[in-house]
C-alpha cells in the first residue's frame, strides 16, 4: 500500500497490497513496443524461470512455475488461481489467508471467527464491495472456500513451515 486504504506496506491481501509490476528486458530482442502481458505470474515463479533460461530443470518443491513459454510467445499453461498467505504474528496485523483466481479473491482471518471477505473483480477492481455476506454469491463463496483450504493442503505438502 502506498496510502491507499490508510494503509502503507505488503501486509494485507488486498490488491494494492499484492500486485507488483514484473518488467522483463531482454537487449537481445529488437522491440519498438514490447508486448503488455497480464497473466498471473507469482514471485515464486521468477526462479524456476531464470533456472529455465539458463538450461536447467526446475528442482522438486519449488512451488514456482517457469514462465518461459509466455516470454518465447509460445503456448503458456496460464495460471488460474493462487494462495496468497500473511502468517507472520505481528500485534496489530491479523494473520489472514485467501485464494485469487481471475475473476474472484476471497480473503479470510482465522484468528477472528467469521470474518471473511469476497470480491468480484470484474465489477469491482477496486474491492470496495465485501460480497461475502450477500444471499447471491453464497455459492461462489463456498467455492472459494473449498478452494482455499485445497491451496492450503497442496501448499502444505511441499511447506514445512505451513504444517
Amino acid at each position: 500500500f502506498l496510502g491507499e486504504r490508510g494503509f502503507a506496506g505488503k501486509w494485507l491481501l488486498y490488491e494494492p497490497s499484492i500486485r507488483v509490476p514484473l518488467i522483463i528486458f531482454d537487449p537481445r530482442r529488437h522491440s519498438p513496443s514490447p508486448p503488455v502481458l497480464s497473466p498471473m505470474i507469482l514471485n515464486l515463479d521468477i526462479a524456476p524461470t531464470l533456472l529455465n533460461l539458463a538450461g536447467l530443470a526446475t528442482p522438486f518443491g519449488y512451488q514456482g512455475k517457469s514462465f518461459l513459454p509466455l516470454l518465447r510467445g509460445q503456448t503458456y499453461d496460464r495460471r488460474r488461481e493462487f494462495l496468497l498467505e500473511h502468517l507472520y504474528d505481528h500485534p496489530r496485523i491479523p494473520a489472514s489467508e485467501g485464494v485469487r483466481t481471475e475473476d474472484f479473491k476471497y480473503i479470510r482471518y482465522p484468528q477472528i471467527d467469521g470474518a471473511e471477505e469476497l470480491y468480484y473483480h470484474r465489477q469491482d477492481p477496486f474491492e470496495e464491495r465485501n460480497l461475502a455476506e450477500k444471499a447471491n454469491y453464497q455459492r461462489e463463496l463456498l467455492k472459494m472456500r473449498q478452494l482455499c483450504d485445497k491451496q492450503i493442503n497442496e501448499t502444505s505438502k511441499t511447506a514445512p513451515w505451513r504444517v
